[in-house]
């Protein structure tokens, strides 16, 4: 069957040059090291206007790096590639650069395309920021958590903000999207 699994118990027992011959090319060989990919980082190369009062997909244009071309920067969306399912980490750092005083600003990691901070087991993990006063300087947010995805999920950030009128993201090293799988 496919599911089939040899454990060699030393790697002494591989000989001087610790080679293992396998009988065709369709087998799969890990190590005790599982490397952590897919994984992406990517960021604003300049800021997204965001409507008021609108869950919104931040598409974060610029790439840094991606193992697996799992990422569209046209569109927001991490794909999990086929045979890649496992447990996974996703973070966003960011907010909005604004000089007006902030009321509510939500970022959230979306599993599925879930379009607001919810309860729903394991959907979406997210930051509500709540503040009154007068303050007119920069807000930003961090939000961080592990998820369980099967080849096909897809994960995105949206935000939500009640400026009362368009405001814009931050940018660059100020607004990030990474994740990576860390186990399978």
């Amino acid at each position: 069957d496919n599911t089939s699994s040899v454990t060699i118990a030393s790697p002494a027992s591989l000989g001087a040059d610790r080679t293992v011959t396998l009988p065709d090319a369709d087998v799969t060989l890990v190590s005790g090291t599982i490397v952590n990919t897919p994984s992406l980082k990517a960021v604003r190369g300049s800021a997204q206007a965001i409507a008021d009062s609108a869950s919104t997909v931040v598409i974060f244009d610029t790439e840094i790096y991606d193992t697996d071309s799992a990422y569209d920067d046209s569109t927001g969306i991490f794909t999990v590639p086929s045979g890649k399912g496992g447990k996974y980490w996703f973070g966003v750092t960011g907010g909005y650069s604004t000089s007006a005083d902030i009321s509510d600003v939500n970022f959230w990691l979306s599993k599925n395309d879930q379009t607001a901070i919810s309860a729903t087991a394991g959907l979406a993990i997210g930051i509500d920021v709540h503040h009154n006063g007068t303050e007119t300087t920069n807000q930003a947010q961090q939000v961080s958590g592990c998820f369980s995805l099967a080849a096909g999920d897809t994960m995105r950030v949206y935000t939500w903000h009640n400026y009362g009128s368009s405001r814009n993201t931050a940018q660059g090293g100020r607004m990030t999207f990474s994740g990576f799988r860390i186990s399978l």
